[in-house]
């Protein structure tokens, strides 16, 4: 993620940690969607366990306050 401008802001689970809510920053919004469905990202997401084929990009967020 680092390479492509990316980074992690927040990571969290729900109660029974069966799966896993991140908040990411992208330089370029459309890269999302590119980084989630690169073959090498997805082997190292594999290895580690992750279950690729659930991944759903929830929401987009162009714009932020902190209030």
């Amino acid at each position: 993620m680092n390479k492509i401008g990316g980074k992690m802001i927040w990571a969290g689970a729900n109660a029974d940690e069966t799966s896993v809510y991140v908040v990411a920053e992208m330089q370029d919004p459309s890269q999302i969607k590119t980084f989630g469905e690169r073959s090498d990202i997805k082997a190292i997401r594999e290895a580690g366990g992750a279950d690729v084929v659930s991944t759903t990009v929830i929401s987009p967020i162009r714009e932020y306050s902190l209030f």
